[in-house]
């Protein structure tokens, strides 16, 4: 670590501690709060232990403090009482902002807080556990992806209890077990995660069926697989199947999702920047079947029940996908297409050779023949749905 960086811990430590400074209220023993403040993947991946929770915690007022993105979708769901949705970015750019957001987690008065994320954010999710000053304060003992070693060991002390974890790589499902059963649901089991229906679409979403949904935006360039190989599988999906092409993904993928369609040659539909996340759900819960780049399209098409092919990277593979639930029930396990590479595994700090900005070796490897074989071996399920 160097100066710059401890200076930032130290002054980051000072900063939180005055913007809790003179405010003195008694916890309520009544009030728990479970913070989440990592992406709307992670987020569905953990419904089912969230949907635990309320059964461990029958009688207490539950506040979900959750990252903005999907606090939307975060409301619509049974599992707490109330949601505090935090914009991410703000809170450690903007200090105003994080100043207004650590008071108003105080003011909470809240028993028990529980934060169920493996890899923590020191400046993040850590910093309002400390926040709270809550009696008891639940967490993971974690691992190193998401802060240094000298982080770590500063904010383990703003826990009153970290639960133990396996070191050994596991699966996000079978992470959050692990997690929930440490809290005292012992006999809970992996599964894949089930959204409920969450609203009807409004009459411009409203799209004839059959369709099929092509998702190829993702947060990190790196594992974007080109939208002139996403164009190619459009064109031979539309040329196979007589079925409606729509196109989804934010705001800022609509210029991507435009280049599919161009390099295609063929008609769709381009939704992406019009959905909002419970919007995106249920057009995703109507389609035949996704095709998509890991990223929270294909965990929602998993707890939706659509048949999905996952063009996947190897930073983070076995973590988040492929699927393996210890239960893995009747719903279709996403598709995962690989180009596999003795590097898997690097936490997406690629150190093969790779222009900035563009896909990373082991996504680029990946042809379009070996997504179309994969769509064709989903096919059946989606002509069912």
């Amino acid at each position: 670590m160097n100066i710059y960086q401890l200076s930032v811990n130290i002054l980051t430590i000072l900063f939180d501690k005055l913007s809790l400074a003179f405010i003195r209220k008694s916890p309520s023993p009544a009030c728990i709060a479970i913070i989440r403040l990592d992406s709307i993947g992670d987020f569905i991946l953990w419904l089912d232990p969230a949907k635990e929770l309320r059964e461990l915690y029958p009688q207490k007022r539950i506040t979900l403090i959750c990252n903005q993105i999907y606090s939307d979708l975060a409301r619509l769901l049974p599992y707490w009482d109330e949601v505090i949705a935090v914009d991410r970015d703000k809170l450690t750019k903007d200090l105003l902002y994080r100043f207004r957001s650590l008071r108003r987690i105080y003011r909470l008065r809240v028993e028990t807080a529980i934060h169920p994320t493996y890899s923590r954010e020191y400046l993040r999710a850590d910093s309002l556990m400390r926040a709270t000053c809550a009696r008891q304060r639940i967490g993971s003992i974690g691992n190193l992806s998401n802060m240094t070693s000298l982080q770590k060991k500063i904010s383990d002390q703003w826990y009153t209890q970290l639960l133990p974890a396996s070191y050994k790589p596991m699966m996000e499902l079978r992470r959050n077990a692990e997690f929930i059963r440490g809290l005292g649901a012992k006999k809970f089991t992996a599964s894949i995660p089930f959204l409920p229906f969450l609203m009807p679409l409004p009459d411009r979403l409203i799209l004839p069926k059959p369709y099929f949904v092509i998702f190829p935006g993702a947060s990190f360039p790196g594992r974007q697989w080109p939208a002139s190989q996403f164009g190619i599988l459009l064109s031979e999906l539309s040329a196979a199947q007589s079925w409606r092409a729509v196109l989804c993904g934010s705001r800022e993928e609509r210029s991507v999702c435009d280049q599919v369609i161009r390099a295609s040659g063929m008609k769709a539909t381009n939704l992406a920047g019009q959905t909002l996340l419970p919007e995106l759900v249920e057009v995703i819960r109507g389609a035949a079947f996704l095709v998509s780049n890991e990223t929270s399209a294909i965990h929602i098409a998993a707890a939706t029940g659509t048949p999905s092919v996952c063009i996947l990277g190897g930073g983070h593979y076995g973590r988040f996908l492929p699927y393996d639930p210890e239960d893995a029930g009747k719903q279709p396990l996403p598709v995962p297409v690989i180009h596999k590479m003795d590097c898997f595994g690097c936490n997406w700090k690629c150190t093969q050779p790779h222009k900035k900005g563009t896909p990373v070796p082991c996504i680029s490897g990946i042809t379009v023949e070996q997504v179309w074989k994969a769509v064709e071996n989903i096919l059946p399920a989606a002509t069912n749905k």
